[in-house]
């Protein structure tokens, strides 16, 4: 129920908080700036992230402009927005107070030396990270199945395939909302955690020192945890403590311009889930699917598994069950990919002699013409098995030691008889 407002005095700017009347309608100072509703800003949040994703600049008159058209054409809606309204919009809601400059200049070093398929890949993992920014922001961002209900609501389906926003027509909405995401990161709570992460890093990619661009590398370079945290409005950074128990920087220490030539930030990963440096989240992955596998298949052999899992149970997908975990889509690459490396060491299991990804490959040829279900699983299997290998060696180097007690004592001596 508090609004803010500004007053001058004495030249500077003072904050004033205001009561908003819960009986009278013109009891409150109203905002200039009307946001658009859950529905409207879902649509336009992904409308915006389709645009940057091609790597468009914010600042051309067209840009916000040609976003509000296409998204008015798939909503099938004549509700219209300035272009000051969608700036507004953007700059509250989606990013916390960041300004466009900042979230473009972040953008660009993602993209940074990418070619060909390459591209593409990045921009379904910026549009998807957009997503799960705004579903963080939002009720129906609780869990997946209010999520996937707000996105029929808002039509991203096609706002996703809108060809005038840069869309595909192979693009649909389950391959951007998935409810591993919620599981791994523990509901709304975690996802409203790595949003605010994301905040964090856009705002060390996009700061600006006496008006020039002074990037930060946000992780700490001994555990690999963020060292800083956006508070506020625009590129605001405070130091926190990390995961290696170091004292919080100074700002002079921590958020001083770089010096030219120095040493380069390191690459950082995509993705809402790879956020998590340590990798307990892929770790919980990694065990629940196995989970799926010792309860589904508790006496075959492997062979007869990875048979069963491209071959009579390829279906197996019951979305009325919440405890049926189907090997179709997205889940069933994971699936595969998981349990494939839980038996990758079996000497006896020689056709995984040259590795998971080799074998996985050698197969789609051989399911390409006639069983698409089954490529699209081989497929996804493929491309999370290096989220799988990152995640489990970032979850094993994180693990604590085991306490060391010196030298065991001797075995004690049989009893006297």
């Amino acid at each position: 129920f508090f609004l803010r407002g500004r007053q001058s005095v004495g030249g500077k700017q003072k904050i004033l908080r205001s009561m908003h009347s819960l009986f009278s309608a013109s009891g409150a100072r109203k905002s200039k700036h009307t946001l658009p509703n859950e529905r409207e800003g879902f649509a336009l949040a992904v409308g915006a992230s389709m645009q940057w994703s091609k790597l468009r600049d914010s600042s051309n008159p067209m840009f916000f402009h040609n976003i509000v058209e296409e998204v008015k054409r798939c909503e099938g809606t004549e509700r219209d927005w300035s272009k000051e309204q969608m700036v507004h919009f953007v700059q509250a809601k989606l990013f916390g107070g960041i300004p466009q400059y900042a979230v473009e200049k972040w953008i660009q070093s993602e993209f940074l030396g990418k070619r060909g398929d390459e591209i593409t890949e990045h921009r379904k993992a910026l549009i998807e990270v957009f997503i799960y920014r705004y579903l963080a922001s939002v009720d129906s961002g609780v869990d997946s199945t209010s999520a996937l209900a707000l996105a029929e609501k808002a039509h991203i389906q096609e706002v996703l395939q809108c060809k005038g926003l840069g869309g595909r027509a192979d693009w649909v909405v389950e391959d951007f909302i998935s409810e591993e995401v919620w599981n791994d990161l523990g509901g709304k709570a975690g996802l409203k955690a790595q949003s605010k992460k994301l905040l964090t890093l856009i705002a060390a990619a996009g700061r600006k020192v006496h008006g020039q661009y002074a990037p930060i590398d946000p992780y700490c370079k001994d555990c690999g945890e963020l060292k800083f945290q956006h508070q506020g409005d625009r590129c605001k950074l405070e130091p926190v403590p990390c995961g290696c128990g170091a004292e919080p920087l100074d700002n002079a220490d921590g958020l001083r311009r770089p010096p030219p030539g120095g040493e380069p930030p390191r690459q950082r990963q995509r993705g809402m889930n790879e956020l998590d440096r340590t990798g307990q989240g892929i770790l919980e992955t990694y065990q629940r699917k196995l989970k799926v596998i010792a309860t589904r298949y508790p006496e075959l052999e492997p062979k007869a598994v990875v048979s069963k899992l491209l071959g009579s149970d390829i279906d197996t997908d019951d979305h009325e069950d919440d405890e049926s975990v189907g090997v179709t889509g997205k889940q069933g690459g994971r699936l595969l990919a998981c349990y494939l490396f839980s038996v990758k060491d079996d000497a006896a299991l020689t056709f995984l002699a040259q590795g998971i990804k080799a074998w996985l490959e050698a197969q789609l040829p051989k399911y390409a013409v006639v069983h698409p279900v089954q490529t699209s699983c081989l497929k996804n299997a493929v491309k999370f098995l290096p989220e799988l290998e990152r995640g489990l060696a970032a979850a094993a180097a994180a693990r604590a030691p085991a306490p060391d007690f010196g030298d065991a004592p001797p075995p004690p001596p049989p009893p006297d008889f």
